[in-house]
């Protein structure tokens, strides 16, 4: 019995260990088939895919969705994110190359494979990912696999701007047979490549098509994204039926509210009570508490709605009211800024107004807006082009004014200063009664206080609370309301001081605003005084109208060269040539205006241009009527520019710098490569001595040297660099450079390091992803060539001593700059404004470094 149950033991062990030798990653029977599905599937595949799970996860939740355009198919993500998820990736990685190496015959190896595919893209290793697609295409034996990883590599090539190979294999799996997900994701991933490609009618196919292919869980914001093409197609009926089908599929309530608002957007108006229903609604949605955090966008939307009935003063109060309420969302109080720009500047012509509304644009838009340096080379552009208008309103308001008689300007200006001085005294009565009723409200709480300290019950008079209150009572009825000023015998002493504070400082504003009795003039003496200012002599008014006469002239360039606006550029040219009949600008204009025409209006092309030819024959301009091609016989170009440089030259000597760089860069937008524009360029950069900085024209003067190697003039600029920079050395010697100790300035955050080092690449997108991160949108970087071994980022500009400090410790912590850039030399220092210029005119790092540590 015994020894049967020793036979029965060996016979049990060798089966095991035949199933073991048969489990082998190498045999391929269906025992061992069956135990590798199984361990690979449920041990290293399982985390794999857990972990591919929360990547996409956590970037989906990382998302700042902008629902003021068409949202991303796919959540974004750059390398900063890529970075924070390695570890994940990394564990991604190494299961399921654990599931391909042990279990190689398991069915999971393809799709372990596409998992290690998509862990590389997320990583951003685009080409390994590739690499990792085309093997499970070329490799795999299951036709589900090789489409679901060729539909990746769509995605993965349109990630690395490969736009042609991604439509190369859009184009294969159109033709081959897909299973239900494998058309899900071709149609997803090929509205995303056309998305890239900014072709919204292919996008919006693509989509709809997958829309019919998708879980619930995704309809919604497929649908949204559908209903915003078709918006922005103007194919309202389209967008609103996707809109609506939005609310059919269980959405987040930040994508329902979004739906409904973009509904009313498209909705057909019928009639006016149609008109006012959707105002209702509007309305409605403000009234609503949940939509406290989206009050910004209703009435951003709000505002586009009116602007689009034809209400465009109920459309500028509701963008003005978007800004009021916008507290944490710069994004859209951008947005609001912008459409008040573009509405005063395109519709109001109101041009000052709209540059105030594009510098707040600028201030309040984050950058990594699409269209933000677009916005920003506008509100530049605005800057020169206001203080055109400026000038020519300005001048023509004082002209006229010298025009009238004086006795009725001088009533004018009586009633107008009367009418200043009633305004201002009614505003001094408010201020005077807010400060009377902000003592009285003190004084009563200071009383109040005392009041409520006095709670011990005892018989003296102020533990009585009643004797007190009836004293008090009787002390206000015969005296009225007064300061609290002793406090040696109150038992809350802290309360009372702070309150008696308070109210010394109220009392202070009632009777500097109650005190002030100064001798003011008369209103007529003042209006004669301001009559004074008026031009009166023909000199005064010739310079007035010379100032005219070049803003126009300036108005007409930026208009052509720089807004690319040829109607209004014509029109300012026009006025110029109405209003100054003999200028010496006038062949250049007629010449601008003959190529504004032509696409304008060719018969007044043919007139200015024969004009034209007719007064001054002998002028490139008239040449280029003739002969387009003539700008390239250099020869006339240089007499003409000659005569151009003879006139700037005689401006540059009486000093007017303005007019030479104004009339500089025209000259060198039309003649850019002529053998004489060294001589216009190098007068420009002397203009630009004389108006700028001496590193701003060191600057410009290192660009002529570049710029025009082969010139005469290479080697005077190069002595003028040189003197430049001597002069400046031997003045901070001079000084023994002394940095200077005043800290009530604006300060720079400066890191000095190498120039050599890998820092000049790695270092700028490290801060300024730093500061996008901290939404420090005010503050600017900029790098700067220190000497032959030093370079320099800057963040500029801080309003004092401590936010810089604050500023510069924060970024040591955070960024921890000294253990990732380990092993290199760099200095982290920050530096006022004046001290500055004397350290970059030094060059002395360490000198600035003792006075630095010494101070800061």
């Amino acid at each position: 019995m015994n020894q049967l149950k020793v036979i029965l033991k060996k016979i049990i062990l060798l089966i095991i260990i035949a199933a073991f030798i048969g489990c082998s990653p190498y045999k391929n029977n269906p025992l061992s088939s069956s135990f590798h599905d199984l361990t690979a599937h449920y041990n290293a595949y399982f985390i794999a895919n857990e972990r591919i799970n929360e990547i996409e996860q956590s970037i989906f939740e990382s998302q700042d969705w902008n629902y003021n355009k068409v949202l991303p198919i796919y959540a974004q993500f750059d390398s900063v994110k890529s970075a924070s998820l390695s570890t994940q990736i990394e564990d991604c990685i190494q299961k399921a190359s654990i599931a391909i190496q042990r279990h190689p015959n398991s069915k999971w190896e393809d799709d372990s494979y596409i998992l290690v595919g998509k862990a590389r893209h997320y990583a951003m290793e685009f080409p390994d990912a590739i690499e990792t697609f085309k093997y499970v295409n070329t490799h795999s034996k299951d036709d589900n696999a090789r489409h679901q990883a060729l539909t990746l590599l769509i995605r993965t090539f349109t990630e690395f701007n490969e736009f042609n190979n991604a439509i190369a294999v859009t184009d294969y799996l159109a033709k081959e047979k897909l299973n239900k997900e494998n058309q899900r994701r071709l149609h997803l991933n090929s509205a995303y490549l056309y998305q890239k490609k900014d072709d919204k009618s292919k996008m919006v196919g693509s989509l709809v098509k997958a829309e019919e292919l998708l879980n619930s869980s995704d309809k919604a914001r497929i649908n949204f994204i559908i209903g915003q093409v078709f918006h922005e197609l103007e194919f309202e009926s389209e967008a609103f039926r996707y809109y609506k089908n939005v609310l059919k599929n269980n959405p987040t309530y930040e994508l329902e509210f979004y739906a409904k608002l973009y509904m009313s957007q498209v909705t057909e108006l019928a009639d006016g009570g149609d008109l006012k229903k959707i105002q209702r609604y509007f309305k409605s949605l403000l009234r609503d508490p949940k939509n406290k955090e989206y009050r910004d966008k209703i009435y951003y939307e709000l505002a586009g709605f009116e602007l689009k009935n034809g209400n465009l003063e109920e459309a500028i109060d509701n963008y003005k009211l978007s800004i009021r309420n916008s507290v944490n969302n710069n994004r859209q109080k951008a947005y609001s800024y912008l459409s008040l720009g573009q509405i005063y500047y395109d519709t109001l012509k109101d041009y000052v107004l709209a540059k105030d509304y594009y510098d707040s644009t600028v201030n309040t838009m984050p950058r990594d807006e699409d269209n933000y340096a677009e916005i920003k080379e506008r509100q530049e552009i605005l800057v020169d082009f206001v203080e055109q208008i400026v000038t020519i309103q300005k001048n023509d308001s004082l002209l006229h004014l010298a025009s009238l008689p004086q006795d009725s300007v001088l009533v004018m200006f009586t009633a107008q200063v009367e009418s200043t001085r009633k305004a201002n005294e009614e505003r001094k009565k408010k201020e005077k009664q807010a400060a009377i009723n902000r003592a009285r409200s003190i004084t009563q709480s200071a009383g109040d206080n005392l009041i409520t300290t006095a709670s011990t019950g005892a018989t003296w008079y102020f533990n009585n609370t009643s004797a007190l209150s009836k004293g008090r009572s009787d002390f206000i009825r015969k005296w009225g309301e007064r300061a609290l000023e002793d406090d040696w015998r109150r038992n809350n002493k802290t309360a009372s001081n702070i309150s008696e504070e308070e109210t010394v400082v109220a009392n202070r504003e009632i009777s500097e605003s109650s005190g002030e009795e100064e001798t003011v003039e008369s209103a007529a003496d003042e209006a004669r005084r301001m009559m004074e200012s008026l031009p009166t002599s023909e000199q005064q008014q010739a310079t007035l109208l010379g100032e005219i006469e070049v803003a126009l002239y300036n108005l007409g360039n930026i208009y052509n060269l720089r807004l690319e606006e040829d109607a209004n550029a014509a029109e300012s040219f026009e006025k110029l040539l109405s209003r100054f009949p003999v200028t010496e600008y006038e062949a250049e204009v007629l010449y601008q205006l003959y190529l504004l025409y032509k696409n304008l209006n060719p018969q007044k092309s043919k007139q200015k241009g024969e004009l034209l030819k007719q007064k001054y024959p002998e002028t490139i301009y008239a040449k280029l009527v003739d002969n387009p091609n003539y700008r390239e016989e250099s020869f006339a170009i240089s007499a003409q520019l000659k005569g151009l440089y003879k006139r700037l030259y005689q401006k540059y000597k009486a000093g007017s710098y303005k007019e030479i760089l104004f009339a500089s860069d025209s000259a060198l937008s039309l003649h850019p490569e002529n053998e004489f524009s060294d001589n216009v360029a190098l007068l420009k950069v002397l203009a630009i001595g004389q108006t700028e900085e001496d590193h701003k024209y060191q600057f410009e003067l290192g660009e002529f040297i570049n710029e025009y190697p082969e010139s005469e003039l290479n080697e005077y600029a190069k002595s003028l660099l040189t003197a430049s920079e001597n002069f400046q050395q031997k003045r901070y010697n001079s000084a023994r450079a002394r940095f200077i100790e005043d800290f009530n300035q604006k300060h720079l955050f400066v890191i000095a390091y190498d120039i050599k080092s890998d820092m000049t690449d790695k270092l700028p997108p490290i801060v300024d992803e730093y500061l996008k991160e901290k939404n420090l949108t005010t503050l600017k970087t900029g790098n700067l060539i220190l000497s032959d071994q030093k370079s320099m980022l800057l963040v500029n500009i801080f309003p004092g001593k401590g936010t810089a400090i604050s500023f510069m410790k924060s970024i040591n912590q955070e960024l921890n700059l000294k253990e990732t850039f380990k092993g290199q030399k760099f200095d982290v220092f920050v530096i006022t404004e004046d001290n500055f210029d004397i350290f970059y005119q030094t060059k002395d790092v360490s000198a600035y470094l003792s006075f630095f540590e010494k101070h800061y």
